[in-house]
């Protein structure tokens, strides 16, 4: 998931408060506070060129027991995106391709919908596909991604308008595969991570030991794990991860990631770099499982730099924000409330006519069941009117994954559907824990409307 907000922060730092007290005083006190209440992370700050605060609260694993410090390596969700982004524009530097190519030129049996494409409208978020094809694990291939990718029915005419998609980062990351002939984690670490000395941020490659890497805990307590122990290919992600998220790292080397990408040329030449990234204004990229949260912010008009990750689903590092950002004199809203999520901001009205009354009536049961928080009365939904052919997942698997959003959404309240006759609805939600957002449903338009997956956006364009 991810959140990006732009022109929010003012240069309104102050030095001191007005009892003398420094920056690093008062920005460790929010931070133990926090930790005292249960959050666990590790948080760095620059003013001004200068080191702030650089320093990690609670527990990375707890049992056993290990603390964050700041070189406890993090999940990083889709600021992956960012590198993805990064390693595409390489590319257009060397000659390689062209953010106008079509998808047609890499994948040439891609059908008429589909081929004209471009590479930029994809990295745009503006060429139609979904938000993603299945489970971050699931077991995918490269062509198979591309294979269901390219059958899905887009969700509007590509650069009609802008709909977050994990997918359509997955197939950049197999245009970068293609165009180079390496694996998206070895052109990642031998484009971007190893001229600048970076060696604890990729997924596999770097061959962390497993106490280096902070576990994910749910809101009930239990331990998710780390992202690197998941199912993966050999040579990384699967694929609906690839490209999109996935990767993990260190407070530390995503600073220096950043600042190369915003204050240099090391990895782009300023006008190429601006054409996703513009290092003039002040930005925030932050990705996230509903667990695991990695926000970054800089402000070049303040001069300031902010980086949070935390791991546990009810001490998000958004939630941090707001009382570090008072600290600091900076505004507290970023775009999106203290829930984090995609993109910040109140989700806008999707295109689209109203959804059949028909239709509205088994997603409004679907949220009934959900929100039941009962698994036979999910087994019974799911049974009755999800699709269960050869190739869809098991009901089990899906109560798992269906029980697991609600652990972490809480109770979804249905705000509007829209139809646009060109994909799955668009349903207008607004969650218990994590505000506003979109559900997605690929569901028949004919009796028995069964229906055949399920995405969820959190947050708004």
């Amino acid at each position: 998931m991810r959140l990006r907000f732009a022109g929010l922060l003012t240069p309104l730092i102050m030095a001191s408060s007005a009892s003398g007290q420094s920056l690093t005083a008062r920005t460790d006190s929010v931070m133990k506070a926090a930790e005292k209440d249960g959050f666990g992370g590790v948080v760095r700050i620059e003013k001004d060129g200068a080191l702030i605060l650089k320093k990690g609260y609670g527990l990375a694993i707890k049992n056993p027991p290990v603390k964050f410090t700041p070189a406890t390596v993090v999940q990083i969700g889709s600021n992956t995106k960012d590198f993805t982004a990064v390693s595409i524009l390489q590319l257009q530097e060397r000659g390689k391709l062209s953010i106008q190519d079509p998808l047609g030129k890499f994948f040439p049996s891609a059908p008429a919908d589909k081929r004209g494409i471009t590479l930029f409208q994809v990295m745009k978020h503006r060429a139609g596909f979904p938000l993603g094809l299945g489970g971050d694990f699931d077991a995918m291939t490269r062509q198979q991604l591309i294979d269901n990718a390219m059958k899905f029915q887009l969700l509007f005419k590509p650069g009609e308008r802008e709909s977050y998609s994990n997918t359509g980062y997955a197939i950049l990351a197999a245009v970068i595969e293609k165009v180079s002939g390496k694996s998206y984690d070895v052109y990642v670490r031998d484009n971007i991570l190893s001229p600048l000395g970076l060696i604890h941020t990729g997924y596999l490659l770097p061959k962390f030991k497993p106490s280096e890497l902070a576990h994910g805990y749910k809101r009930d307590g239990t331990d998710a794990g780390n992202i690197v122990e998941k199912p993966h290919a050999a040579d990384g992600p699967y694929w609906n991860l690839r490209g999109n998220g996935g990767m993990v790292s260190t407070v530390d080397d995503m600073h220096a990631f950043y600042k190369a990408l915003f204050e240099t040329n090391k990895l782009l030449k300023p006008a190429t770099r601006d054409i996703m990234f513009n290092a003039s204004q002040p930005i925030g990229l932050a990705g996230s499982d509903l667990i695991n949260f990695f926000l970054f912010e800089r402000d070049p008009i303040a001069k300031t730099e902010i980086i949070i990750a935390s791991n546990d689903a009810d001490h998000r590092a958004p939630m941090v924000r707001r009382p570090l950002a008072i600290a600091l004199g900076l505004p507290t809203d970023v775009g999106g409330g203290d829930k984090g999520g995609e993109r910040g901001g109140n989700v806008a009205k999707p295109n689209g006519h109203a959804a059949t009354p028909q239709v509205a009536s088994i997603i409004n049961d679907f949220v009934t069941a959900l929100n039941s928080g009962d698994e036979k009365v999910l087994l019974a939904f799911i049974t009755d009117h999800f699709a269960n052919g050869p190739s869809d997942p098991k009901p089990e698997d899906r109560i798992a994954r269906i029980g697991s959003l609600h652990q972490n959404l809480g109770d979804i309240t249905v705000e509007g559907m829209y139809d646009n006759d060109s994909g799955p609805i668009q349903v207008v939600i607004r969650t218990k824990n994590e505000g506003a957002g979109t559900l997605i449903v690929d569901i028949d338009r004919a009796a028995p409307y069964k229906i055949k997956r399920l995405g969820i956006q959190i947050g708004g364009d």
